[in-house]
């Protein structure tokens, strides 16, 4: 891809450190689940997909950061925001299973969508799946990628989905003004302070500080893979 296809897709707009690392993992481990941030609503009652969908369109249209995709041009990361994006809600039916085997089929589908990856070069960074336990029990699973989203982020997103939902089945439709500051304002804003002599006066900073340090060499009961697999555990210590 050129700068000219980022053109003529979206408008391309500035990205905060975090995300160029984040897009500088993804690139180093393709397809690692890492960087996946799942959430799992449980809906009780009926529901109205159409009414849900829509909601979730309308997420997406008020924040950018949702309908911005990473391609790489010339080797760097580029976010392209597309005017619009749909999030395709895939849906599953464990109905036909017996009521005892279906919340351990459930915790099967979410392990497995926490492992699927995600691709930054498409928009939105994100998917969902609409999971029937009953005929007025549902999960909605949904995945973002880190690049787009964060801990302090779901509850904007939970509540701006049950305001969209609440309004497209009983109404009225809720009064939002459109966003005037988005997430890519605020990375032009930390670039714009981290640029120039202050920039090169952290660097110096830290070069200082951490000049002579020798390697920490941790032990270790086996050696390092030679492909990272994210295999982990957990020490519990006082």
């Amino acid at each position: 891809m050129d700068s000219a296809d980022a053109q003529e897709t979206g408008s391309g707009r500035p990205m905060s450190f975090a995300q160029r690392r984040l897009w500088f993992l993804d690139s180093l481990r393709p397809g690692t689940p890492a960087d996946l941030l799942p959430l799992a609503l449980r809906i009780r009652g009926d529901l109205d997909d159409k009414a849900l969908t829509g909601a979730f369109a309308a997420v997406l249209a008020r924040h950018e950061v949702l309908r911005t995709r990473y391609p790489a041009v010339d080797g760097e990361p580029v976010a392209v925001v597309e005017l619009t994006a749909e999030a395709p809600l895939s849906r599953r039916d464990l109905r036909h299973l017996p009521s005892g085997q279906r919340e351990s089929r459930l915790a099967e589908l979410v392990a497995a969508e926490l492992v699927r990856p995600l691709s930054l070069e498409s928009a939105p960074p994100l998917r969902l799946t609409l999971v029937r336990l009953a005929e007025r029990e549902h999960v909605l699973l949904i995945v973002v990628h880190h690049i787009a989203f964060d801990f302090f982020s779901w509850p904007v997103l939970t509540q701006e989905l049950a305001a969209g939902y609440r309004a497209r089945t009983i109404g009225p439709e809720p009064e939002s003004e459109p966003l005037t500051f988005q997430y890519a304002d605020a990375a032009a804003q930390q670039a714009a302070r981290l640029a120039g002599p202050r920039a090169e006066r952290q660097l110096a900073y830290w070069r200082e500080r951490l000049a002579g340090l020798e390697p920490l060499e941790l032990p270790a009961d086996r050696p390092r893979p030679a492909v990272w697999d994210g295999a982990a555990d957990i020490a519990r210590f006082t």
